[in-house]
């Protein structure tokens, strides 16, 4: 898991209750559509029936086939027609007719009536008119009312004025057979967009509900119990990598749950493996120390050389910006960095005189001995390595391997110039310790050639800060 406002499981529970939330809203959208539906059309039926028994009352079946073989309007057709226009006006209809199908391909038209077409002088079906099958919906219906039996069927139609929907009726004689049927048409666009503006509220509310409900319920999962496994997590993470004290924000987790439990016992642990650290640290550190001792205690010349060593390679490291950690193993390395000085005779290097040249050589072995002495040692990284190349020169004219540049292992360079200042800060057996002008000198004219510029230069730095020249061999 990552820090964030919404770790990956909170963002996977929100992904889930958005996917509920969306599925409950396409539920509503679906039952508020089907009831809304449903009403309207209720409404319509009951309305078209009506309209179907108040246009059965002024027909007379046994007329439609006088009509069929003379389509001649007498006063009676023209009196059904005036009947069936008041309807339209009455209803608010587009269209309605009387019509009679003898097969599924034709229809005759005995009463028809369009105010639309009138206001448009569109003309009228003439008395009798057979007309094609030219519309699915049509035939659909009509097929429905005659073959099916149906009191009433209809269907939807869109055109450029909008939507309507076509409505058709059975008529019967006198001895219940049907023999033609009520067609009507109505614009319904006011419905549809009364519909479509019903729906669009109910989404945007129950979206907005929804909205709500997920974000809320992700706030609280993740205050409530994924921010205390995180910081519970990020904490073991941050122990593992780097150590230190026990975290005591793990003890403000109070959520009267097991993950309380847990943070307690993860802090106790901390606290109890903090402290076996701690003392196996300093018990590392002394054991280093006394060998270091006991190492400066050879020659008498060197008395505190090694523990000054490492105070400045440490300081280097830390002014790098490396973890505490690090910068404790660069001091463990840099304290053990003559360690191999234990192979070479007393005599060497108590010498008072100039060394002879098989004298010097034997010397030169001392971090070959050390990296083997400190080879076995695996817990403070790179130690032996800090005994190996510390006497290597940035230009390769160092030994024991004459490697240039940054190929020496960092650790080796970083003790290089701490172990050359402290040399020439130090008093020998042939000369007393150098003034602090002259060590900064000789730092500065060995950047590039014996020195890492970057650790000279932080080395030079040091240097100017330690106005009362305190970084040197103690009287």
């Amino acid at each position: 898991m990552q820090n964030g406002t919404f770790p990956v499981i909170t963002k996977r529970v929100l992904i889930f209750i958005s996917a509920m939330g969306f599925a409950i809203c396409a539920l509503i959208f679906a039952t508020s559509y089907w009831a809304f539906n449903r009403q309207f059309t209720k409404q319509y039926d009951v309305t078209i029936k009506e309209i179907a028994r108040a246009a059965r009352a002024c027909l007379n079946p046994d007329d439609f086939a006088r009509y069929r073989k003379n389509p001649v309007s007498d006063d009676a057709h023209k009196a059904v027609l005036k009947n069936l226009q008041r309807l339209v006006d009455e209803f608010d209809l587009n269209v309605i007719y009387v019509s009679e199908v003898e097969a599924p391909e034709y229809r005759h038209i005995f009463y028809y009536y369009d105010p639309v077409g009138k206001a448009t002088k569109w003309s009228p079906y003439p008395l009798g008119y057979e007309e094609d099958y030219y519309e699915e919906g049509y035939h659909k219906t009509t097929k429905r009312v005659y073959e099916e039996g149906a009191e009433l069927a209809r269907h939807t139609i869109k055109s450029r004025s909008g939507s309507h929907i076509t409505a058709q009726l059975p008529v019967y004689d006198s001895n219940g057979k049907i023999v033609a049927l009520i067609g009507t048409q109505k614009n319904i666009q006011e419905f549809v967009d009364a519909r479509r503006s019903f729906v669009k509220t109910v989404i945007i509310m129950v979206l907005i509900i929804g909205v709500a409900f997920v974000i809320s319920f992700a706030f609280y999962f993740n205050f409530r119990f994924i921010k205390p496994i995180l910081q519970i997590t990020n904490e073991t993470n941050r122990f593992a990598t780097a150590g230190g004290q026990a975290n005591n924000e793990l003890l403000e987790i109070k959520n009267r749950d097991e993950l309380e439990t847990l943070s307690r016992s993860v802090y106790k642990m901390e606290s109890v493996v903090n402290d076996n650290i701690t003392a196996l640290t300093r018990m590392t550190t002394e054991t280093a120390e006394a060998l270091a001792s006991a190492i400066d205690a050879k020659d008498a010349y060197t008395h505190g050389h090694s523990t000054r060593v490492a105070e400045y390679a440490r300081e280097i490291a830390r002014r790098l910006g490396k973890p505490e950690t690090a910068c404790r193993n660069v001091y463990l390395a840099a304290l053990l960095h003559d360690v191999g000085k234990i192979g070479i005779p007393n005599s060497i290097i108590n010498k008072k005189g100039p060394l002879t040249k098989e004298e010097y050589d034997a010397v030169k072995e001392h971090p070959v001995i050390g990296a083997q002495i400190l080879s076995n040692i695996t817990q403070i990284p790179h130690v032996a390595d800090g005994a190996y190349y510390h006497h290597e020169r940035y230009d390769g004219r160092g030994y024991p391997t004459g490697l240039s540049g940054k190929k020496i292992p960092e650790i080796g360079r970083i003790i290089a110039v701490a172990d050359a200042y402290d040399a020439m800060t130090s008093n020998r057996s042939y000369r007393n310790l150098l003034p602090q002008e002259t060590a900064r000198f000789e730092i500065g004219k060995g950047i590039g050639t014996q020195f890492d510029p970057d650790f000279a230069k932080i080395m030079l730095a040091m240097i100017d800060e330690d106005k009362d020249f305190d970084m040197k061999e103690k009287d």
